[in-house]
């Protein structure tokens, strides 16, 4: 199994050099469950799918040349060891490289990562401004479940915080919960940290949904979390836990900005 998947992955140059290592020293056991895994909790599942692939090869070249870095200084300087089986924070590391092109192509430049325990992931330049950004990934892990419709029960994909009730205002209260309690207070800590550490700059903090699910929010209600977020719809939601944020930007399919929260 394990030959097989390298042979896979020696297809594409750019994971086999970041990724070879990681798989090479896999258990017979972490193989088995990675393998087992929703496919949104996988890496080696992606292998043999050339699109998917393709997108991950793509992601590192785009990458390295967002930053201006070499494959062997993006893989020494990003806060991940590629060497070691590690899907979660994998999944983390995909987020930043995510987040830092999609800047990049809305006028950012001058991107630096920031290579230092719990300050922001990166800084970028936009019009003159410096800007820190702390990224975090919303893991949007997916289940099946049975519909009934026009009499008929039908297996459809669903993302785990989609609630009982199938309301939309359920879901995007999931989620804002989700954000309240750990990703946007967590982000805004480190990006304090960082303008003490490093001198005046914008505050970022970006919510990126993870690499093979990425249409799982709707757009239209980006804008309900944010105001949750930021206090503006008042009762439980008082709390503005955007404080000192200059812009909280979410990034599903594309790049959904809420700046001067």
């Amino acid at each position: 199994m394990k030959a097989k998947l390298l042979q896979d992955l020696a297809k594409y140059p750019l994971c086999w050099f970041f990724l070879r290592k990681c798989v090479e020293d896999m258990s017979d056991r972490q193989i088995t469950a990675d393998l087992a895994a929703e496919p949104d909790m996988s890496l080696l599942q992606h292998f043999d799918k050339p699109e998917q692939m393709g997108g991950l090869e793509q992601l590192f070249s785009r990458t390295m040349e967002t930053f201006g870095l070499s494959k062997e200084d993006l893989k020494r300087k990003a806060e991940f060891n590629f060497d070691v089986y590690d899907i979660r924070n994998f999944e983390s590391v995909r987020a930043v490289f995510r987040f830092a092109n999609a800047l990049s192509e809305v006028g950012f430049t001058n991107f630096v990562l920031i290579v230092a325990q719990g300050l922001a992931d990166f800084m970028a330049t936009r019009g003159g401004q410096r800007w820190f950004v702390e990224v975090k990934a919303l893991v949007l892990q997916t289940k099946p479940q049975e519909f009934e419709i026009a009499g008929k029960i039908g297996t459809f994909t669903v993302d785990k915080f989609q609630p009982e009730s199938r309301n939309t205002a359920d879901y995007v209260e999931n989620v804002s919960r989700l954000l309240a309690r750990r990703h946007v207070p967590d982000a805004r800590q480190q990006l304090l940290r960082t303008v003490e550490k490093m001198g005046a700059g914008k505050k970022m903090a970006a919510i990126v949904v993870n690499l093979f699910l990425v249409d799982f929010i709707d757009p239209e209600n980006l804008r309900l979390v944010e105001t949750r977020l930021s206090g503006k719809a008042g009762g439980e939601w008082g709390i503005n836990y955007l404080a000192d944020i200059d812009a909280l930007v979410f990034l599903t399919n594309q790049l959904y900005p809420f700046p001067g929260t």
